[in-house]
């Protein structure tokens, strides 16, 4: 299914700040270069009742007020901080498990970050720990791009787009506000990483990272963001082969050596997954 442009003339470091978003347009079947999230549809009820619904069932987003909010947490950063403080202890922890029958390692590990949550203000962690070790040890993390991106920021700032889009289309944002807050996730973008395909390397850790609590679904939740970041890479009418992450350098060129693409847009039979978790019914939210 090929990459959907309404043909908007869209300065280019505007398709910049939605190509960061670029995932959540394909698996939504939105097009590339609108703020409106979804192709207006006749007999299905309008974009603007769809994205208010998917904005309250997977988001809890039913105002102005509470998409300004769930924005500006998403800016701040909702599920890249917490891995930074959890990857490196689960690490340690499942290797020392992997060599020891027993060590209190993992043990010691809970009882600082619930230290640290009680500190900061960040609930669970120590859930956190154990569901990401777990991910290591049933080799869920090993399905990733190695050596492991674990900068997870691209996941936070791929859903602020999604959000943004989302909650112009619902009416919660007029375009102003819309574009300078893509504007800003824009910049934080360029500030973590250096092109698309580091981007969504570390969008697929965060991705893996936000599922890995239920490991039963983690594994197809996986496949299929890897899949889908995949054809981002290779196909000629993706967002990220026609613009740079930064100006200056040349738009994401296809890897000679990648066979071809299972998400080419010469098969009709590759539509956005309604499993997936980008899908605006499911709770891919907080």
């Amino acid at each position: 299914m090929a990459d959907l442009w309404a043909g908007a003339a869209l300065a280019e470091e505007r398709s910049r700040m939605l190509a960061v978003g670029a995932f959540y347009a394909r698996s939504n079947r939105a097009f590339n270069d609108t703020l409106a999230l979804l192709p207006e549809e006749t007999g299905t009820g309008t974009r603007r009742e769809k994205a208010i619904e998917g904005l309250a069932d997977a988001w809890r987003v039913t105002s102005s007020e509470e998409a300004a909010g769930t924005l500006n947490n998403l800016l701040a950063g909702m599920h890249a901080p917490r891995f930074a403080i959890v990857h490196s202890l689960a690490q340690a922890g499942a290797a020392a498990a992997a060599r020891e029958t027993w060590t209190r390692l993992p043990e010691q590990h809970r009882a600082f970050l619930r230290e640290v949550s009680a500190v900061h203000g960040m609930d669970g962690l120590d859930r956190d720990y154990d569901n990401w070790t777990q991910a290591i040890k049933f080799g869920f993390v090993s399905l990733l791009p190695q050596p492991l991106n674990t900068d997870a920021t691209a996941w936070d700032l791929a859903r602020l787009v999604y959000v943004t889009r989302a909650s112009h289309t619902a009416g919660y944002l007029d375009d102003a506000s819309a574009w300078g807050i893509l504007a800003r996730g824009l910049a934080e973008t360029q500030r973590h990483y250096r092109n698309w395909r580091q981007f969504g390397t570390g969008f697929l850790t965060g991705g893996l990272f936000w599922c890995c609590g239920d490991l039963s679904d983690a594994r197809g939740q996986t496949l299929t963001r890897l899949r889908l970041v995949r054809g981002l890479h290779l196909r000629p009418g993706s967002p990220w082969r026609r613009v740079a992450l930064h100006p200056a350098d040349p738009a994401d060129p296809a890897d000679p050596a990648d066979p071809a693409d299972p998400a080419d847009p010469a098969d009709p039979a590759d539509p956005a997954d309604p499993a997936d978790p980008a899908d605006p019914a499911d709770p891919a939210g907080p």
